[in-house]
């Protein structure tokens, strides 16, 4: 299962600065250049069809914008500083 610091580290990699990032495209990066396997792409929770490794990103996202690393629109998109 990835790890939140892989994940951290590939947006910081691949992620472009100072543009604008849809989420969905942040899930494209990470699911193309993460290490996912059969366990990330269980579902989140009993109640959801969407995979572990989506939330996980999201978490890091969260995180990420309070300790001011990563900035968000309020809506669905995030950016580098």
């Amino acid at each position: 299962m990835i790890r939140l610091p892989e994940i951290w580290d590939i947006i910081r990699t691949h992620m472009p600065r100072r543009q604008w990032i849809l989420l969905n495209d942040i899930y494209t990066m990470v699911e193309r250049h993460g290490n996912l396997d059969d366990e990330d792409f269980e579902p989140q929770s009993p109640r959801s069809a969407i995979p572990k490794w989506k939330r996980n990103v999201r978490n890091v996202l969260q995180y990420r914008k309070r300790t001011g690393e990563i900035q968000w629109d309020g809506n669905t998109r995030y950016m580098l500083p």
